[in-house]
């Protein structure tokens, strides 16, 4: 049995290939010359399981996406109080460049625009920090969260250092404020080279689990962020992650989430799933038409409004085991889509032991959402066409 979540994916992907509308991002060189055809998603659980389709492996910079980064970087190595100093926390609901200062304190709005990543750039390792520090010291975080080792795209720091006159004049005027106190052209240098750091959507999607796992590697299960750093970090993507777009997004999608120019978008559903997805053609709000798409889909489909979360409970397989010709998999709690594919994932093990019968408790359920349903009918209904005998224990008629 293969799992059926890279099927749905693909098929998302497919329904949503149409979507020509938009361009590649005009005012930086090479993105400009991007191929507007590629098209990938990735979805990584918090429990480690990592699912993929479409050009899952294609890299392309980061950009903005890095800003939630950056901001768990200097959240961790200055404390919040010295953060919340130098940046606000206010859901501006602006153009990602926008000149934009708190009239009295002349902070940023928040981390998630152009002149509160600057500003967060700097508190980046201390306060005495060099350019080439803060660098290496987003980039290795960002490494670190993905699983492997990242890279400066230098041909896009290049070209967008050519063409970053606005990003220079924001960062001039909070230096001029006292929010910044190296030179700007070296802020600017270095928040540009860690937006030119190359990914692919499944980088995206572990490291935006480890942002809804509160800080735990999905795949290591080491800690790599303070759970209180991430939940500062998710709840200003809520806010701030789309730009002008938040609001909608927040109501219409609501899963946390940043995108960036060149096509990615990152979302972090806590307690579930991160999410990357990556089409180059952008809308008027600079996010990428049919990453939005893709996921209005996948919280329509999936119930992942973070509005709608039931409250967390222990995992919903409470056990595996043989018992005389059966493997019995007995399910607890609450089945929403990550329980579901939790589901999936243990009938995806059963059936490599190919037992004569496979028994599926509900007894011990509480509830089950739609997409739960449907997801672990998906499971049942290909164990069963693999040839194996299921049986399903519903007293409550649940399923």
């Amino acid at each position: 049995m293969q799992h059926p979540v890279p099927d749905y994916l693909r098929g998302v992907l497919e329904s949503i290939r149409h979507l020509e509308h938009g361009e590649v991002a005009q005012y930086i060189p090479e993105l400009a010359q991007a191929d507007p055809r590629p098209l990938g998603a990735a979805v990584a659980t918090v429990t480690g399981r990592l699912h993929s389709a479409g050009d899952d492996r294609t890299e392309f910079t980061i950009q903005s996406i890095a800003k939630p980064f950056a901001y768990a970087a200097a959240l961790a190595d200055r404390g919040v109080e010295t953060v919340d100093r130098f940046v606000g926390l206010n859901p501006s609901g602006e153009a990602f460049n926008e000149l934009s200062l708190e009239a009295e304190s002349k902070r940023p709005d928040n981390a998630m625009i152009n002149a509160g990543a600057l500003a967060t750039h700097q508190l980046l390792v201390g306060p005495y920090a060099g350019r080439q520090e803060r660098i290496d010291r987003v980039v290795s975080l960002m490494s670190t969260l993905a699983g492997r080792q990242l890279s400066i795209d230098h041909a896009t720091f290049e070209s967008e250092m050519n063409c970053a006159d606005r990003n220079l004049a924001l960062a001039h005027m909070l230096r001029s404020h006292g929010i910044l106190h190296d030179r700007a052209e070296d802020i600017v240098a270095g928040y540009v080279a860690q937006c030119s750091v190359r990914v692919t959507v499944r980088d995206l999607a572990v490291m935006g689990a480890c942002l809804a796992a509160g800080g735990v590697h999905p795949l290591t299960g080491e800690r790599v962020l303070g759970s209180l750093v991430t939940r500062q970090v998710l709840s200003v993507m809520s806010a701030s992650g789309m730009y002008d777009a938040a609001g909608e997004w927040l109501t219409d999608v609501g899963i946390p989430a940043k995108s960036g120019v060149a096509g990615g978008v990152m979302g972090a559903l806590p307690g579930q799933v991160g999410i990357g997805v990556y089409s180059p053609r952008l809308d008027e709000h600079g996010n990428s038409v049919r990453g939005m798409e893709f996921f209005r889909r996948l919280s329509e489909d999936l119930n992942l409004h973070l509005m709608e979360a039931d409250p967390l409970g222990a995992t919903v397989v409470r056990f595996v085991r043989r018992e005389d010709d059966a493997v019995r998999l007995h399910l607890q709690g609450v089945i929403r889509f990550g329980g579901a594919e939790a589901v999936q994932a243990a009938l995806v093990e059963i059936s490599q032991e190919r037992p004569e019968r496979v028994v599926v408790s509900f007894e011990r359920v509480d509830r089950v959402t739609d997409v739960g349903r449907r997801m672990v009918q998906e499971g049942i209904r290909r164990l069963r066409e693999d040839g194996l005998t299921v049986d399903v224990e519903d007293p409550d008629q649940l399923f």
